[in-house]
């Protein structure tokens, strides 16, 4: 009893990690892109696809896809930013400036969107698309987002057609009605590629290439829905961080990745803890069952607070173990 008691604590001390004020408010972009992974919205006929990881044999490489806009008429290759400071661009290489006076070079940002969009092709062909150099050059569009409202950018950045500041996507943000900051992120997305296209079609001098013929449209959409995607760790609250699982320790017991996805199915992993102050003393006191459980599929496995999975998270420069206790659930991608 008092080994059930200890571990009814250890539970009853996790709190829900919750989102950011600024989040709340409506301001933190890269929170909200980020809760995006591995899901897929749609407004009308348009789509957003976020967090695909693209299989590439000619790179070499998986090209890893922050969010991948479909329209009848364009496929929108995005890549989101929260970079702060002021951006602008040096001798074809762009340069930020923090706001510590640091100065960080990226690149060409660009180059980097348009080998993922070669990626995207790539691995559309290989699913039978037979998409050419005129399908590439009228219908795809690489482009970066910068979510971070204090990112002050070159104006000749913000000129770009392939760059969206914050301050257009504000311009939609302020419209949409969905309950949750992710949600309206991805319908603002979808608005503001919509608005481009339009705009594009009304300024142009040149007859603007006709929509995508609506078999082949449905085809992409398949194939891009399909796309392996990050895992994701749902903490207790509304947190979410993507990366990759290494493995899963349950006492003695370690279970690595590829048995995961057997046991699971892909299923999303759920923890179920005894986090209710009354239930939880009562389940401790009685020894009623389990104080916490992971389902792997049709299996329930006892868990307890010490347990752990050791995830690579996206950004982090090594992998690092989180208690099971934190989480209600892991989604493999």
């Amino acid at each position: 009893m008092i080994n059930r008691l200890g571990q009814w604590s250890e539970i009853r001390k996790v709190r829900p990690i919750v989102e950011s004020p600024a989040a709340a408010a409506g301001w933190d972009g890269e929170l909200a892109l980020r809760e995006l992974v591995g899901t897929s919205h749609r407004l009308g006929d348009a789509s957003v696809f976020a967090g695909r990881r693209i299989p590439s044999r000619r790179q070499g490489r998986r090209r890893e896809i922050d969010l991948i806009v479909c329209t009848p008429r364009v496929i929108h290759l995005i890549e989101a930013k929260n970079w702060s400071g002021r951006l602008e661009v040096v001798d074809g290489s762009w340069r930020q400036t923090r706001r510590n006076g640091e100065v960080v070079g990226h690149g060409d940002l660009l180059a980097d969107q348009r080998l993922r969009r070669d990626a995207m092709i790539e691995y559309l062909n290989d699913r039978g698309l037979g998409l050419d150099d005129r399908f590439v050059r009228d219908h795809t569009a690489p482009k970066v987002i910068f979510t971070n409202p204090r990112l002050e950018l070159d104006p000749s950045i913000e000129a770009l057609p392939e760059v969206i500041s914050r301050r257009e996507l504000d311009e939609y943000l302020g419209w949409q009605r969905s309950p949750g900051l992710a949600e309206r992120m991805a319908a603002s997305l979808i608005a503001s590629c919509l608005g481009r296209e339009a705009r594009a079609a009304g300024g142009n001098s040149h007859p603007a290439p006709g929509p995508i013929p609506r078999d082949r449209y449905g085809r992409i959409l398949e194939a891009l829905a399909e796309v392996g995607t990050w895992d994701r760790m749902e903490f207790h609250g509304t947190r979410v961080v993507a990366g990759d699982v290494i493995s899963l320790r349950v006492g003695a017991r370690t279970y690595w990745r590829p048995e995961l996805l057997e046991l699971s199915n892909r299923v999303p992993i759920h923890l179920r803890w005894a986090r209710g102050r009354a239930w939880g003393l009562f389940k401790a006191l009685t020894g009623l069952g389990p104080l916490g459980s992971v389902h792997l599929g049709s299996s329930r496995i006892e868990v307890a607070p010490a347990d752990t999975v050791t995830f690579h998270a996206v950004g982090d420069t090594q992998p690092s173990a989180r208690r099971l206790v934190e989480l209600d659930r892991i989604v493999l991608g």
